[in-house]
């Protein structure tokens, strides 16, 4: 099988795994062996190209920018959701022991003779 032609296969199974609906610790690990597999073969692409390489090349690419939108959007959710775990984090550490972060700037005591 020729490199372009297994790149294709793995930029489509990488595709289709972006666009379904599965459990996204499965699917990150997934998606890093596949764009592991994927770094590892782009070295072995050298010209020339047949016509039907350089259309599967033109779909590659196309399909690595919908990736790459999608990666993102991964990231923004998963830093959305670190967010959230830090901050019910504090809320439920306040009200296990609201006096623990009491401030005491600017209190005074007044001794007077």
């Amino acid at each position: 099988m020729s490199a372009v032609l297994e790149c294709h296969e793995i930029t489509k199974r990488l595709k289709a795994l972006l666009d379904g609906e599965d459990d996204r610790e499965s699917k990150i690990n997934t998606i890093d062996s596949l764009l592991v597999e994927r770094e590892q073969l782009l070295p072995s692409i050298t010209p020339p190209y047949s016509l039907e390489e350089r259309r599967m090349g033109k779909e590659i690419v196309l399909w690595n920018k919908q990736i790459d939108q999608k990666l993102a959007g991964l990231k923004i959710d998963i830093k959305r959701d670190m967010n959230g775990v830090s901050k019910t984090k504090t809320t439920v550490q306040r009200y296990t022991n609201p006096y623990e972060s009491m401030q005491t700037d600017g209190m005074f005591y007044d001794k007077r003779n």
